[in-house]
């Protein structure tokens, strides 16, 4: 085997690009394994995680390319190859003018709710988005790890020049029906979501949209933006930006005590719900419905309007555990995987994490014997390759794996379709064996892209049990884990 690196300087291209080059790389016969990265402090680490021996010069802002394959001609053809697909991604358009951030404020028409969306790695964040505030635009920053006094100093601003930072850490945005990162294809209504959630955002504005209601804007804030250091400030400049929804959602992980207190002595005067993700809570505060479950949410909405509630599906039946006795959770939504982990625990199944809810419940190195929720789009899981909503392939692979061992009693596992996620999500996922009972829900609509029936087919065809939420899904698990114990 041989190793090839090539820097590319004066060139900027976004991390998401990046990788998809380094997978389409590692596709080609005779590579072995590659990287094309920013080079930041970060990914040095990363490109030392791969397994490459850096030159001693690779400490700059330029793009490297490594390629580690089995003769000298392969490694600089692929090289090549990447350079070519670079080349593709920097060509604008004919007829299309090239814009630069000095210059947006002249692109902005009247009337218009501009946006910018950033996803750089997080030294740059703060230059970028300074410029753009400048400018007068709004930003959706999909970066995340930019400290928290930058984030602060950047939504100060945002207020301060009447512009709404949504981020950093933002997945999920929908202005006027039209989705930013990832989301989905759902209906417009007068519906209002305010998230820190991003796959909390995409479960939530999905189930409403299967139940017949709509969604004008959900403005997803930032993972962030409750905490006590940031004190909520885009979601209570967003508050104002949604003052005539006629129904409003705003859910949080982990938020902040006092800081959800003030939003929520904010909005108990109108229509609204207030999710604390994973929470163990139910109850009224003025007009404000505070609950921890999404599909409570939903339902409590729906109970209101007097139309049907989402309601609870049968539990398993037939199981016969034998020596099966763990759970294996694999998830590319963290939300999803956090509200997974609070069912299961209201349900008796005690479950580590490495997204978990309290300190006594994180995930050890060694968690051969043990029921665990894994959120695979977290750092360790990501390392120089895309996230997995974008390339499932790595989480799938866990799926299959842990399918094979007869201890498992239970994999439970998410989809996600729509805008940013991987065309057919359940890629490498077809040597799943079915030994523990499988059971997933699709966080999609009919009009995704990815056709919502045909990779429900692929399920059934695979033997999962498809639920109609990933609430549902996580209660479903929790009921053979019952009879497993018994």
């Amino acid at each position: 085997m041989v190793a090839r690196y090539r820097e590319v300087k004066g060139r900027y291209l976004d991390s998401i690009i990046l990788m998809s080059i380094s997978r389409d790389l590692e596709a080609r016969k005779g590579v072995k394994k590659a990287g094309v990265m920013v080079m930041t402090k970060e990914n040095q680490e990363t490109f030392r995680d791969i397994g490459f021996d850096l030159p001693p010069n690779a400490v700059n802002s330029s793009i490297w390319i490594a390629v580690e394959a089995e003769t000298e001609k392969i490694a600089e053809d692929a090289i090549a190859f990447a350079l070519e697909e670079m080349d593709k991604d920097q060509t604008t358009a004919q007829g299309q003018e090239k814009v630069t951030l000095d210059v947006l404020r002249d692109q902005i028409g009247k009337d218009e709710f501009p946006v910018l969306f950033i996803s750089t790695p997080a030294e740059y964040v703060a230059g970028i988005a300074d410029t753009a505030l400048d400018q007068g635009v709004n930003l959706h920053i999909f970066s995340s790890n930019v400290p928290l006094d930058v984030e602060k100093r950047l939504k100060e601003k945002g207020r301060k020049n009447h512009l709404l930072v949504m981020g950093p850490d933002a997945g999920t945005t929908i202005i006027h029906g039209k989705g930013l990162g990832f989301a989905n294809r759902i209906r417009f209504g007068d519906i209002g979501i305010i998230g820190s959630s991003g796959t909390g955002i995409q479960e939530l504005s999905v189930l409403l949209h299967t139940t017949g209601l709509g969604i004008s804007s959900a403005l997803g804030v930032g993972s962030n933006d409750l905490k006590k250091e940031i004190g909520a400030a885009s979601t209570l400049q967003a508050l104002e930006l949604l003052d005539d929804v006629h129904t409003l959602f705003i859910i949080a992980k982990k938020p902040d005590p006092e800081v959800r207190k003030t939003v929520i002595d904010r909005i108990q005067s109108r229509a609204s719900v207030f999710i604390s993700l994973g929470d163990q809570i139910d109850e009224r505060i003025g007009k404000t419905y505070h609950t921890g479950s999404i599909d409570d949410a939903v339902n409590a909405v729906l109970r209101d309007l007097g139309k049907q509630e989402l309601g609870k599906p049968a539990a398993p039946k037939n199981i016969t555990p034998g020596s099966r006795k763990w759970l294996r959770g694999f998830f590319v939504g963290g939300s999803l995987c956090y509200q997974a982990q609070a069912i299961l625990k209201a349900d008796g199944t005690e479950v580590w994490s490495n997204a978990p809810l309290d300190g006594a419940h994180a995930l050890p190195k060694d968690w051969e014997h043990m029921s665990v929720c894994v959120d695979t789009g977290a750092e360790e899981y990501v390392k120089g390759r895309p996230h997995p909503m974008i390339d499932p392939e790595a989480r799938n692979a866990l799926l299959v794996k842990e399918s094979t061992r007869p201890d498992v009693a239970v994999l439970l596992f998410d989809v996600l379709l729509g805008y940013g996620s991987a065309m057919n999500p359940l890629e490498g996922l077809a040597g799943i064996a079915k030994g523990p009972v499988l059971v997933t829900s699709i966080c999609g609509t009919r009009d995704d892209k990815q056709g919502y029936d045909k990779i429900k087919k692929e399920l059934d065809s695979l033997g999962v049990t498809v639920m109609a939420s990933a609430g549902q899904a996580a209660w479903y698990a929790a009921q053979v884990m019952k009879e497993v114990k018994h």
